[in-house]
């Protein structure tokens, strides 16, 4: 995919995402690696329903902007920076989607997904039986101590992390599949939080 494909393809899931009501505000951050190695990054505070193809910062592997682009990139890009690292894929889309954030706010550190069909939705799952756990790490502003803290809490059934009181990161092989995992991720939340809603039998 070229560079003007991606850039487009993260200025329309970011409208997309913000419909679904994932980056109120001025909150969330999406980015995408290109095969040269630069990240194409969504700027600081601004609301990302508006954001153009040509709004998103080009980052060299030091998380500067390429010269003499002199915009401020997302306060998050280290921890973008740092899943590449570790080599979740090619995009990550970064929300703070209620019923996923709600459901961070206790003291577990993984939030169990198991016999729900849209499970199949994470790239690699192919059952309903399968566990998924999504794991839950505490929020820092420190983003490199947040950044060892993710990578320290990476699973290989799931595409994604939640920040406590704060979001959901997802990454995938492409932007569209990184979004869908967003959405995914929400989505099993709400499902676990009705059910934990429900009175007893």
């Amino acid at each position: 995919m070229s560079d003007p494909d991606i850039l487009a393809e993260l200025a329309s899931e970011a409208k997309r995402l913000v419909a679904l009501g994932f980056l109120a505000c001025t909150a969330g951050n999406l980015s995408a690696r290109r095969p040269d190695g630069l990240v194409a990054m969504s700027p600081s505070g601004i609301d990302k329903g508006s954001l153009r193809p040509q709004d998103f910062i080009l980052l060299g592997a030091d998380g500067q902007p390429i010269p003499p682009d002199a915009r401020k990139p997302s306060d998050e890009t280290r921890l973008h920076l740092a899943l590449y690292a570790a080599g979740v894929g090619a995009a990550v889309c970064h929300g703070h989607p209620p019923y996923a954030v709600a459901l961070s706010m206790g003291e577990s550190s993984v939030v169990r997904f198991h016999g729900i069909e849209m499970q199949k939705a994470f790239a690699g799952v192919s059952s309903h039986e399968q566990e998924c756990l999504l794991p839950v790490i505490d929020n820092s502003q420190d983003m490199g101590d947040l950044s060892r803290r993710a990578r320290a809490a990476l699973r290989p059934e799931m595409p994604a992390i939640l920040v406590r009181g704060h979001g959901v990161y997802a990454w995938g092989r492409s932007v569209s599949e990184a979004g869908r995992h967003l959405e995914a991720v929400e989505w099993l939340c709400r499902i676990v939080h009705l059910c934990r809603s429900m009175p007893p039998a």
